[in-house]
Formats: C-alpha cells, structure tokens, sequence
C-alpha cells in the first residue's frame, strides 16, 4: 500500500545549478521617476503656502541664497512646462511665480 515519495530535492538536483548572476539595480529608472515627482512637487509645496506667489529668490530664502537658487531654478522650468506653475508678474525686479489652480478667473 504504500508508495515511494519522490522528494522535491532530488528533481532538483538533476537539473544543473544555475550560475550565480550579478544583479544590478533594475529599479534605477523607479527611483529617479520618484525623485523628480518629489522635487517638482518642492516648488509647488513653496507656492502652496504663500497662495500669493513667490519670486524664486523668495523662494530659495533670499537673494544670496546662490546655491538653492540653481537648484530651483530647473525644478521650476519643468514645473513651468508641466503647467502647474505660471509667471504672472514682476516684484522686485524678479518673475512671480503663481501655481494654476489658485488663478481665478480674469
């Protein structure tokens, strides 16, 4: 009445071990698509919390702030293309920045 219990293992091991293979990260392109939504979404959580618009100096936290200003700057171009933020006016000699959905209507 009773059979013989063929083992997982053994069909296993007939068939040849696999090499070891190097795995790269396959989730590079994931990442950086998660990185730009976080960095374009930077300008507008800027632009959310002053509804009135900001300059980018304003934005990077004033005039001398050189080096958060080049790294605002390409956020804002491509925030700019998308069409989620729109130049509407001069203060200071600088572009005010407006996110879409608080303009009204004209």
């Amino acid at each position: 009445m009773s059979e013989p219990v063929q083992d997982d293992l053994e069909e296993t091991e007939e068939s040849p071990p696999r090499p070891a293979r190097m795995v790269f990260n396959s989730g590079e392109k994931a990442e950086t698509a998660k990185k730009e939504k976080v960095q374009e979404n930077k300008i507008i959580r800027l632009l959310e919390k002053n509804p009135l618009g900001l300059t980018l100096p304003e934005m990077a936290g004033g005039p001398r702030q050189v080096k958060k200003i080049k790294t605002l700057r390409p956020l804002l171009a491509e925030a700019i293309r998308l069409g989620l933020v729109m130049p509407v006016s001069q203060r200071a000699g600088n572009t005010v920045y407006k996110l879409v959905k608080n303009l009204g209507p004209r």
